[in-house]
């Protein structure tokens, strides 16, 4: 699927005979500003029956009882995050007759449902409170088309770009979601990639990236040399999606498997420190050798993973990581102790997993050394799936 993004008296009847009615209450439900409160006044007791009429040497005949209230009726569904307020009042016993009944109280009326989630913290983007595009299915990645603004390194050719959109099946466009932009490695797209969604359900929202063939040539992301306008792409298709998507903007995170990781390693560098990603993940992949310590914004949240048996040299963990050590400012030399990516992270049969944080520094900063898996986008353990989900909403 493709399109574009450019981005609720007191009134009682009573009526009247020779023998004793009720009064039958009703009750109302107003709305009140965002929360749809109950207010199901109970129903008011039975009127005292009057008196029978009498005769001659007799005495009156006992009043009818008072029929019960009415039940209140249930509060509607209360709005984002309020509950409805409980039934108002309990009903008044009506008056006993010559001999009537008083009447029931009416039943009180239930207390309104709670709205969406609680956004506290979140920074809502300004796609918040929107419908999301028409042809957004829920639990599926849709593919979307955009034009990238132009600019001194994104010229023609490299305008044109493809992203994905994966929002939870229970997508409500009034919770500002944390979102997981992931890029795919040479050959992948970014709706076949690292499926970060099986870890965080429905609480993420997933934008898959892709690479330009036409602008590159090849089947993969442009990360030989910087400025690089695949910063740019990222850049604007996050705008993008926060548009028109309910994003959390102080919960972004990019991760990716070997030229997808490349992007990670960028995007953490020029976009992190504070900017528009608060933490990265690297599956298999290496920083680029023309980007400069001076183009990055400060400390990010970084956990990575390679293989040491990985037989791609030019995807040599040390690089990447070792940039990341110094741009955090961390211990050195390092000072690590071991760490725990969780439970649902495991090791293969014959294959091991070996992480440690490091000490020291300005953000977290973990590395996880694998055996066994080889050039490895470490989905089959669960690493970069449940690990890194676990390591970002850890985060203060």
């Amino acid at each position: 699927m493709h399109f574009r993004l450019f981005l609720g008296h007191f009134g009682r009847s009573v009526a009247t005979s020779s023998l004793l009615l009720g009064a039958v209450a009703a009750v109302a439900c107003s709305d009140t500003g965002n929360v749809q409160t109950g207010n199901p006044n109970l129903g008011t007791a039975g009127a005292a029956g009057s008196s029978g009429p009498t005769t001659t040497g007799g005495s009156a005949a006992a009043g009818a009882p008072g029929t019960s209230g009415a039940a209140g009726t249930i509060a509607a569904a209360g709005g984002a995050g309020m509950p409805g307020t409980a039934g108002m009042t309990t009903g008044t016993s009506g008056a006993a007759g010559t001999a009537g009944s008083a009447g029931m109280a009416g039943a009180a009326g239930s207390t309104g449902v709670g709205g969406g989630s609680n956004m506290a913290g979140a920074v809502p983007s300004k796609g918040c409170g929107m419908a999301a595009p028409a042809m957004q299915t829920p639990g599926t990645f849709v593919k979307y088309t955009e034009t990238i603004a132009a600019s001194a390194v994104v010229t023609a050719k490299w305008q044109p770009r493809d992203y994905w959109v994966w929002v939870p099946p229970n997508y409500n466009p009034a919770h500002a979601y944390p979102t997981v932009f992931v890029g795919p490695g040479c050959g992948g797209t970014g709706d076949k990639s690292i499926p970060i969604q099986n870890a965080s359900g429905n609480d993420a929202i997933v934008v898959g990236l892709d690479y330009s063939s036409a602008a590159t040539g090849r089947d993969c992301f442009m990360t030989e040399a910087f400025p690089d306008p695949e910063v740019d792409y990222v850049e604007g298709t996050a705008a993008n999606v926060k548009a028109a998507f309910c994003v959390d903007e102080s919960r972004l995170f990019i991760e990716g498997f070997s030229s997808g990781s490349w992007i990670a390693y960028l995007e953490g560098c020029v976009d992190g420190g504070g900017g528009l990603f608060k933490g990265i993940g690297t599956a298999t992949g290496n920083w680029q050798g023309s980007l400069p310590d001076t183009a990055c914004k400060g400390p990010v949240a970084y956990m990575g993973a390679h293989d040491s048996g990985d037989p791609q040299s030019y995807n040599s963990y040390p690089g990447g990581r070792d940039h990341v050590l110094k741009l955090n400012g961390c211990t050195s030399p390092p000072v690590t102790t071991p760490y725990d990516p969780g439970s649902m992270v495991k090791a293969p049969g014959g294959k091991t997993i070996s992480c440690v944080q490091y000490m020291g520094c300005k953000a977290p900063t973990v590395f996880c050394t694998t055996t066994g898996e080889g050039h490895s986008d470490q989905v089959d353990s669960g690493l970069s799936t449940f690990g890194y989900w676990k390591f970002w909403m850890a985060l203060p």
